[in-house]
Parts: C-alpha cells; structure tokens; sequence
C-alpha cells in the first residue's frame, strides 16, 4: 500500500508530528511505502521527518487572507505528489496551512482526515483556533473576546469554515483521537463516519520513582496562555508552603515565557521554579525520571495530551484538568487526579495529595504505567492500517475487491 500523510508542521514540534512520524515509522516498517508532504514552518535547524516542503503562507493581511482560502503551492505540489507517487490513500492531518486547496487537489484519490485539536472546521472548537491576544486576558472565555477577536471569529466561521467543509465532502473516514474529539466534531461531520482510534507512541519504560527528599512537579508544553501555566505557579505557592523541598520544572518555550517567569519572581518562587527551555526527546525521558509527578494545567480542550501518556509509561501520576480529552487519561484518583480548570487551590491540594501519602503516589504510579499500555504504537498502527483497507475496499468496484 502507498500512503501519502500531509501535515503542516514537518518536525516533531507537537503530539500530532509525533503521532504522524511514529505512525510513519511503523507502517514503512510493514513493508508499506509513506510520503510525507509538510511546509517549511519553522523547519530551519529542526530534524524533519517530511519528504517535501511547501513554502508557509506569507505575506501582508490581504495576502494571507487569500492564500488561507486558497494556497495555489498547496494544490500544485500535490497535484504533482499524486501523479508522480500514485498513492492508494491520504489521509489528512493539520493541513490549516495549506487551505482547501489541499482536499481538491488529491482529486479522486480516497482520503481519511485524523484530527488532532482545533482547527478550522471545527464548530464547537472554534474560539480555541483564535490566538491569545485575541482576548483581553488571553482567557479564551468569550465575555473576555475582544473586537478584532470577533472579527477573526466571524471571518473562520462564515468564510474559512464553509470552505472546508465543501472541500472535505470527499473525506471518507474521520479518526479522531480521544472521545472528546469525536463528539465536538460530529456537527462538523454529519454525514462522514467518524472513529474513534487513541493514538500510539513510542512509550518509555517504566522508571522507579525518585527520591522523596526532592520532590519534582514537572509541567511540559508549549508557555502559552491555553496551557494554564500561570494557575500552575500559582497553585505551587500554596504547595510549597506545606513542602518546602518540592520543585516545579517547567520544561518548554513559548510567548508567554517571560511573563510566567515574571510571576515566578512576584510570587518569591525564584529559587524553588525552573525553567528547562525547549527539550529535545532524550532530555525530556530524562525530565520524567527526576519528576515524581506531572501536572496538566489547561485550560482549553486538549485533544488528549501526549505527554501524558509518555510520563505515565515512565509511572508517574498525573494531575490534569477537566477539559478536552485529559480526562480520558486520568482515572480520578487511581492514575492522578481531575481537577477543574483554573482552580489553583484545587490543583494545589490534588499535588499536595499525593506528595503528603507515599503509599498512593506509589500505588498512582504503578496504575498509570499499566494505563499507558492502551497507547501502544503498533496496536494503533494496525487499527489505522485496517481503516485504510476499510475505505480502499469501499471505494474500489466490486469486482477488483480484494479480501484476506
């Protein structure tokens, strides 16, 4: 089988790069043929898993405006990528960077969409797609939205939007990641099977649990308003009040770094607060053995949250918020614990829980390892393997049907 993947971001920047290139990894290595096409985002310096680049959109506003609708380098390169590699299949990934274009462009070819968070086309996901800056207090709640926040709304929503969803008419198949997914984007798919598949990684083994003399919370992802960093900081005081000894590393980059590192200061948590920077994959195996728990402080619907599921494989409990796909991870009170976003004295009391009882740390951390199993990257591989089979025998006439 030859599969072509398209994918906006050519490096491992995410969970969905992740997925996509342990994805890749696992079918090349049962024989099929894969090619990946991605854009140059931010791709100088990073190791890129993509077989071909296409130019991001740039530009001024108009520009941008018209390439996000249409990008005639998107549809071209495809155009070529099918005539030249012949693909049985595609399945879609993050493809906002490459417009609608894209969907038209792989012609009759049969194509699946795996969704990975907000995009969009997603209704219900919408407000999430908006940057921050887009509210007064980067909240994502809309009383907080401001006015270019709503024009932005309306232009994904009445033209981006309908866009998409014309084009994607001839999506046979939507996978989507977690429960969560699969229910906000029903309305998006009314008339598209939609499947729920877990995503698999390649997971890290299990590591014993550190010391207790210094305890570590580690918090990694991107330090951005969404990951609810801030509440995390401020949560923490009230932790280290009762354990002096305890760290909070935080392990990422992003536009809201020095802010965070600003309360850090404010909040006289200079010396007992880190910030690792950007990580690459080994470093951050290394982050998980030293950490006797991670804390998952979003406040946007996380499709489900990867890294996750990595500091689980390692058995280290979780404690997350109630929103998005994060629950699907954590049995309250078995693998980590739920909490509601943006409530800092919950978050605090969940860790201050679990760092104060060894005995249910330890028993978190052995229930977390086993959870972990449900990601494993072969199982998921050939699930996404037999849904390609699924829609490749429904496309096909009847008479060249081929069965096992």
């Amino acid at each position: 089988m030859k599969i072509l993947h398209i994918i906006d971001i050519a490096y491992e920047a995410g969970g969905a790069e992740k997925v996509i290139k342990t994805l890749r990894d696992s079918i090349q290595q049962r024989g099929h043929e894969v090619f990946v096409l991605a854009t140059d985002q931010n791709a100088a310096g990073k190791e890129i898993f993509a077989d071909a680049l296409i130019p991001v959109v740039r530009g001024g506003p108009l520009t941008r405006l018209c390439k996000f609708l249409w990008n005639h380098d998107a549809y071209r390169t495809v155009r070529a990528i099918i005539r030249d590699f012949k693909p049985d299949i595609v399945q879609m990934n993050t493809i906002g960077a490459f417009s609608p274009a894209i969907l038209w462009g792989i012609g009759s070819t049969p194509a699946i969409q795996m969704i990975h968070g907000p995009t969009e086309y997603t209704l219900e996901l919408l407000p999430y797609t908006l940057p921050a800056s887009d509210y007064h207090h980067g909240s994502y709640q809309w009383d907080d939205i401001r006015l270019i926040g709503r024009l932005r709304y309306a232009h994904l929503r009445y033209l981006q939007r309908p866009a998409y969803l014309l084009a994607m008419r001839r999506i046979k198949l939507v996978v989507a990641p977690s429960k969560f997914i699969a229910r906000a984007t029903a309305v998006d798919f009314p008339r598209t099977p939609i499947v729920h598949i877990y995503p698999g990684i390649v997971l890290p083994g299990k590591l014993p649990l550190p010391d207790s003399f210094r305890p570590t919370v580690l918090c990694a992802g991107r330090m951005e308003a969404v990951k609810g960093v801030d509440h995390l900081i401020k949560a923490f005081a009230h932790v280290h009040r009762g354990f002096p000894e305890t760290v909070l590393r935080i392990v990422g980059d992003g536009s809201h770094r020095k802010e965070l590192e600003s309360l850090a200061v404010q909040l006289g948590l200079s010396d007992c607060v880190e910030f690792a920077g950007w990580v690459r994959q080994k470093q951050l195996y290394r982050e998980y053995a030293t950490a006797t728990l991670l804390a998952i402080p979003s406040v946007w619907p996380e499709a489900l949250g990867l890294v996750a599921v990595e500091a689980m494989a390692t058995g280290r409990p979780i404690v997350g918020s109630n929103t998005g796909g994060i629950p699907e991870l954590i049995d309250d009170h078995v693998t980590g614990i739920i909490v509601e976003p943006r409530d800092e004295l919950g978050l605090a009391s969940a860790i201050g829980g679990l760092l104060a009882d060894r005995d249910r740390l330890v028993n978190a951390a052995n229930a977390s390892a086993v959870k972990a199993l449900d990601f494993d990257r072969d199982a998921f591989a050939d699930k996404i393997l037999d849904l390609y089979q699924r829609v490749l025998d429904q496309h096909a006439p009847a008479s060249v049907r081929v069965h096992p």
